[in-house]
């Protein structure tokens, strides 16, 4: 899903760093060019895909222009992607998806990823930290009264123990838990806190309507199921308009609950001899919060407040999510 860019546009532009608006569904935030040989490719997460869009193009942006270009690749958009020269693959949505393809090809160098490390990923993938992201909730707008839950009571919600509005103080109507694709990160990620398989779902949790796949954190699935509810990055719902926020809400977990449902937001990447390489290190962390020259990685440079300048951290607050600070790029 594609979202277009106001808040986080104009929070960007005014520390003096433009963003294109797009369209939904446009592929237009795609590399401009074809990556080379050189060029660092990223590919997976839905989450973290707009604020790495920016990233890259504030790095791409540098003069003189950097020798290894970023080149991040959407979630989502047209069902294939040319990664090198000559070189198309199917586009990886999401988490799962990314860091599969990372694992087993030599032409993909990160991975976007809303999930830690799991046993099914290769060896040496290394995950790499660079933001916090709140996971929270969204309803459509037709169930009414209720606008915070609990850990306990979105958990019986998942676990097809709370059915109806009405148990939880709203008006009578059935719930409908939704929940992301199968390689969604998010839907890892929920699927843990709220006590489910997230292979095989219990019978009232639908990961489709309509017959398509639900898109994490895009609304549409949401204000077009009558009572339904699934979890949202809210980093990512803040960045949509009112027209797109329509026929949705945006749901609270109160404290302490919600510290659970705050997460860590990742580049994945491959170490060699369990070292992360040089020119990675440089952007995304040695795994120890350094770069390859013990300087600070590209991506975890710290707001600074200053207009007149852009740095990483600025573009990370932009986008809704919360610098890590020291714990940047430290895997």
């Amino acid at each position: 899903m594609r979202f277009i860019r106001t808040a986080r546009a104009t929070a960007i532009a005014a520390a003096a760093f433009a963003v294109v608006a797009t369209t939904a569904l446009s592929a237009a935030a795609d590399p401009a060019f074809t990556p080379d040989s050189d060029d660092v490719v990223i590919v997976g997460s839905d989450t973290s895909e707009l604020v790495l869009d920016d990233l890259m193009n504030l790095y791409n942006g540098r003069t003189p222009t950097p020798a290894r270009r970023i080149a991040s690749f959407d979630a989502t958009g047209s069902s294939t992607i040319t990664i090198r020269p000559g070189v198309t693959i199917t586009r990886p949505n999401g988490s799962g998806a990314g860091i599969s393809a990372l694992c087993s090809r030599t032409d993909i160098d990160s991975a976007r990823s809303s999930r830690g490390k799991q046993a099914g990923d290769c060896a040496d993938a290394t995950f790499l930290p660079f933001a916090k992201d709140q996971l929270r909730w969204m309803r459509n707008s037709s169930a009414t009264g209720v606008t915070s839950l609990t850990d306990a009571q979105l958990t019986s919600i998942y676990n097809c123990q709370v059915t109806n509005w009405s148990q939880l103080g709203g008006n009578n109507l059935p719930i409908v838990p939704l929940i992301p694709q199968i390689n969604s990160g998010t839907r890892a990620t929920w699927a843990g806190l709220v006590s489910i398989d997230s292979t095989n779902l219990p019978s009232c949790v639908k990961d489709s309507v309509n017959g398509s796949p639900v898109q994490e954190h895009d609304p549409a699935p949401v204000a077009a199921t009558s009572g339904a509810i699934a979890p949202v990055s809210v980093g990512r719902y803040g960045l949509l308009t009112p027209a797109q926020q329509s026929g949705t809400a945006l749901g609270t977990i109160p404290a302490p609950d919600s510290n659970a449902y705050d997460r860590t937001l990742y580049q994945v990447v491959k170490s060699v001899g369990g070292v992360v390489p040089d020119y990675l290190a440089d952007l995304f962390g040695d795994g120890f919060g350094s770069s390859s020259t013990g300087g600070t990685p590209f991506i975890c440079e710290p707001s600074d407040n200053d207009p007149a300048t852009t740095t990483a951290g600025d573009v990370i607050k932009a986008n809704g999510f919360v610098e890590l600070g020291a714990a940047c790029g430290v895997a």
